[in-house]
């Protein structure tokens, strides 16, 4: 599709001014994907060789979701989709890394936005059980059988041509990465609640 587009536009074979605005968005957006993929593949090869940095620095878990929940605020407007936040209310401290716990969160939320029909619900919570931290995203999308559950954590498994089919793989990752876990708990035709845990270890009094 890419390099159609631009061999279109190229050779003359476009020239209409509103094909050629549409043909150089295509670009825009092939160009972005591949960027994304690129930069994925990057970030996964690293984890997976345990060649990738972790910093240790106080994290305030209420500001992270209130960063993740904005990124996705205008998509869930536009696609009237029922998003919410709730937080703890007491504001709760990790010792982690806080632009990987972001990436964590962004990729669930991402992959909720991804498989939720417009109309549909988006919830992103923050809870605290026995000194431990879980950020919780729920979602009204198809939901996944039992059988694939492990399979969507593998690499490139996504039927959904418009990601990378590596965001779930990644978090996952992370997560591990950040001495946490995530956790699914789905039903076929209802939806899903992916669950990032942290460690009681990590979170300061």
């Amino acid at each position: 599709m890419l390099f159609r587009s631009v061999e279109a536009i190229r050779e003359g074979v476009v020239s209409d001014p509103d094909q050629v605005r549409v043909s150089l968005d295509i670009v825009v957006a092939e160009t972005d994907r591949l960027d994304r993929l690129v930069g994925d593949v990057l970030d996964l090869a690293k984890l997976q060789a345990h060649r990738f940095t972790v910093r240790r620095e106080e994290v305030d878990l209420d500001r992270v979701l209130d960063q993740a929940y904005g990124a996705f605020a205008e998509e869930a407007r536009r696609r009237e989709i029922d998003y919410t936040l709730e937080g703890t209310g007491d504001s709760p401290v990790v010792v982690s890394d806080g632009d990987r716990v972001l990436q964590v969160i962004t990729n669930l939320l991402s992959n909720a936005f991804r498989w939720t029909p417009d109309g549909g619900r988006i919830e992103l919570e923050l809870a605290s059980v026995n000194g431990a931290v879980s950020v919780e995203v729920l979602d009204t999308g198809p939901g996944v059988p039992p059988e694939e559950r492990e399979r969507i954590f593998d690499v490139f498994v996504s039927q959904d041509t418009n990601g990378t089919g590596l965001g779930l793989p990644i978090a996952r990752e992370l997560a591990l990465a950040l001495g946490g876990k995530i956790e699914l708990e789905s039903q076929v035709g209802y939806g899903s609640r992916f669950r990032f845990v942290l460690p009681a270890s990590l979170v300061l009094d």
